[in-house]
């Protein structure tokens, strides 16, 4: 599964299902589970923890793909 450092903090103004601003530098994984639509066409399913629920959507220009190790 892909990690995504976060390159900019993504607030919750910006995204109102977030609890709290993910902030620059956090790395997050991506989420391959059924996400039942809920994922705009900007944005990537991602969890704290690889490919586990729960899942949450980031706004793709928000992320880095991190190469893999």
């Amino acid at each position: 599964m892909p990690s995504y450092l976060v390159t900019r903090d993504v607030s919750i103004k910006e995204c109102n299902w977030l609890k709290e601003t993910i902030t620059k530098g956090t790395v997050v994984y991506g989420f391959y589970g059924a996400t039942y639509g809920c994922i705009g066409p900007s944005g990537i399913a991602v969890s704290w923890e690889e490919d586990k629920n729960p899942f949450f959507e980031l706004p793709y220009n928000a992320l880095k793909e991190l190469p893999i190790r």
